[in-house]
């Protein structure tokens, strides 16, 4: 028995825990020792069946770990068929969840009721069919064919329940239904099993679907997940054998030149409303044409109402007016107890308060977001794409520690002024956007003259793009970053590793202290090539640092002070060896130890984090955590909603948490169930 300091290594591998007092090369050979050492998955952890997988694998090195704008970051990689010893919830977690009826259990819904349940809802209740499950019965049939061809593609991905953006959460176990992404038209083997994916869903189009299904849920003891688009790092969107609402089909989008919220004397002007399955490119051509700007990240894909607008939500224009949480005025939500509820911060200022930033999935199904619009201005951009050769050592790489060591210099007065970044460095070649919401289109150019320059005359450089663009519209800015250099750091339909942190702004006032944040991504991006990472680091400067006051959010407050967020990424598709994908998650958890060194008691973006944090409720929520956890206990008693290291999350021992890796249980796939649910009687 371990005793309560105690417990098993993620993964069931060893740690790779970095001391504060290493640095640069020193640093990164020492993770590369203790990597190296690290053991694959035990016999005893099931992975007998896992010998059915493929033996041969692809390691996309030249991809892996790329960056993404906006929202695109790499995350959180579920390396299934691990288990390990039950760990004790922390003392601050809610009870065990008594929402663990799974099909067999007397608890279970007969098919009768199952039936007239489906009846209330006007039969919206449905039956989950995995998007790739037609390619399991023949490579070549139509239906195969348009799903292979469409593997990668967002939007795609999005248009069924049947699959979520990344592999990871499609898994549990040995049990899925997946392609090759890079490959998809290559033939698959086995069967199709449905993993973590809900046997049945509500198709939710109205509050009323949703109201019926908690309750339903809540009366039986099931497990309730909430699905939106399946952009979802931490696979908080699904859960296998629960009872999944997919509010992906409430489409609706209105504008109001003036808006007064419920209870509220306070009147406001261009406010824009999207139903809770609006996707970011579906918001900003509604409000396009009435000349309004919507805070979206840069992912067509994203929902903006579920985690995206629940959690933080960062992006070109964040430095300007701040995260998507901020533009936030009124909610239409259904709590846990099924009622239907219109809140703001006149009606129930601490469930809007925890709302806004405490996460999605937490505190009610919201069904209708209500946001401050902006009147549309030119996004005016400098663009530099250039590569080089790559390093023996990137802690020794001069054009890496000069590059990177410019832009940090530079830094503050880009904030200041209020312009975003998006800065990917890999081994062999970078791409910089800076982008600046003005009508003033000649200011970037001065205020990044330095830099340009800087870029512009380093010698030794094959510069590929070096130039400024105003885009007078949101929509031309976005086709530019899917040009091919840029959009294949956005990629969906594989397994993906993340990690990240908040790296605040006084690191970026002596050249001592920028000296030690250099140090730290050369060695985080270090650590990553060694390892099979890919060895990129994706820089952002989208946050909400002109917009200092957290009172009125529940967002981590490290959001505010932050001047970059560092998110270091790898990529696994599924001719991927599960010892291979376990030493690049934890070499991706390795990799960001760096940068917790010069942090200490920081934090990161709760969306864009490492699944595996030990420390979660301080490094995604803060000192917030437990004013949020009060609120939940107050709307959510029962704790109906729950998801992984989400505000009052269950812990490791809970049951239904099987398909995780750091899970104290064996993996439970969801059991697939029949056509008896459209039973009525």
């Amino acid at each position: 028995m371990m005793s309560s300091m105690e417990r098993e290594p993620l993964l069931d591998e060893k740690y790779a825990l970095l001391d504060s007092d290493l640095e640069g090369k020193s640093m990164a050979t020492d993770i590369r020792r203790r990597i190296e050492r690290w053991r694959p998955f035990s016999k005893q952890d099931g992975m007998q069946s896992a010998r059915r997988l493929p033996s041969t694998w692809l390691l996309i090195s030249l991809l892996c770990g790329t960056a993404i704008l906006g929202s695109f970051t790499f995350y959180s990689a579920c390396i299934s068929g691990t288990h390990h010893s039950p760990i004790s919830p922390t003392d601050d977690m809610t009870p065990i969840s008594n929402y663990t009826c799974i099909p067999g259990k007397p608890c279970w819904p007969s098919a009768s009721q199952w039936g007239a349940f489906n009846h209330s809802i006007g039969g919206n209740l449905k039956i989950t069919v995995p998007w790739a499950a037609p390619c399991y019965s023949g490579m070549s049939s139509e239906e195969c064919k348009k799903v292979a061809t469409h593997y990668m593609d967002g939007i795609s991905r999005t248009a069924q329940y049947g699959s979520m953006e990344f592999l990871d959460w499609e898994t549990c176990g040995p049990s899925n239904c997946i392609l090759n992404s890079f490959a998809p038209s290559s033939p698959v083997s086995g069967q199709c099993q449905l993993g973590r994916l809900s046997s049945y869903y509500v198709e939710a189009h109205t509050a009323d679907d949703i109201s019926k299904a908690l309750n339903f849920t809540r009366e039986h003891g099931i497990r309730v997940s909430i699905k939106n688009t399946g952009h979802d790092y931490f696979g908080r969107s699904n859960a296998a054998n629960s009872l999944a609402i997919w509010t992906h089909n409430m489409k609706d989008a209105k504008y109001y030149k003036t808006f007064q919220p419920k209870g509220c004397k306070t009147q406001y002007t261009n406010v824009g409303q999207v139903g809770a399955g609006i996707q970011a490119q579906e918001a900003w051509e509604f409000f396009e044409p009435l000349n309004m700007l919507v805070t979206v990240g840069a992912v067509s894909s994203v929902g903006i109402a579920g985690g995206f607008g629940q959690g933080g939500g960062h992006g070109p224009l964040g430095p300007t007016w701040g995260l998507m949480v901020d533009q936030a005025i009124e909610f239409d939500v259904v709590t846990a107890d099924g009622k239907v509820r219109t809140i703001n911060e006149c009606t129930d200022p601490d469930l809007f308060w925890a709302m806004r930033g405490g996460g999605g999935g937490t505190y009610a199904v919201l069904t209708a977001y209500k946001f401050q619009l902006h009147p549309a201005i030119p996004l005016n951009v400098y663009s530099f794409q250039a590569n080089w050769t790559p390093p023996t050592d990137i802690t020794e790489s001069k054009v890496h520690r000069d590059i990177i060591t410019a832009l940090a210099r530079n830094q503050t007065l880009f904030a200041k002024h209020g312009i975003a970044g998006y800065n990917f460095l890999l081994p062999d070649h970078m791409v910089s956007l800076q982008i600046l919401p003005s009508s003033d289109t000649e200011a970037i150019k001065a205020i990044t003259a330095q830099w340009h320059d800087f870029l512009t005359s380093y010698p030794n450089l094959t510069i590929h793009d070096n130039t400024y663009h105003t885009f007078p519209k949101f929509s031309e800015w976005h086709k530019f970053s899917e040009s091919p250099s840029i959009a294949r750091n956005g990629p969906v339909g594989l397994g993906l590793a993340e990690s990240g942190r908040f790296v605040p702004k006084k690191l970026f006032t002596t050249e001592e202290k920028i000296s030690s944040v250099v140090n730290a991504v050369l060695s985080a991006m270090q650590i990553s090539v060694t390892n099979k990472g890919g060895g990129s680091a994706q820089l952002y400067a989208t946050g909400p640092l002109n917009q200092p006051d957290n009172a009125k959010t529940g967002v981590n407050p490290a959001w505010r002070d932050s001047m970059w967020e560092v998110i270091m990424g790898g990529i696994w598709t599924s001719n991927t060896p599960l010892n291979v994908r376990t030493q690049i998650q934890n070499t991706i958890s390795a990799s960001i130890q760096p940068f917790k060194a010069i942090t200490p008691d920081g934090g990161c973006y709760m969306n864009e984090g490492d699944w595996t944090e030990e420390n979660w409720q301080q490094t995604f929520f803060g000192s917030n955590y437990n004013k949020l956890l009060a609120v939940k206990k107050i709307y959510d008693p029962t704790g109906l909603f729950n998801c992984w290291k989400c505000v009052g999350w269950t812990g490791y021992e809970d049951p239904m948490y099987s398909c995780y890796a750091q899970s104290g249980t064996y993996p439970n796939p969801t059991i697939p169930l029949g056509p008896a649910v459209y039973e009525y009687e």
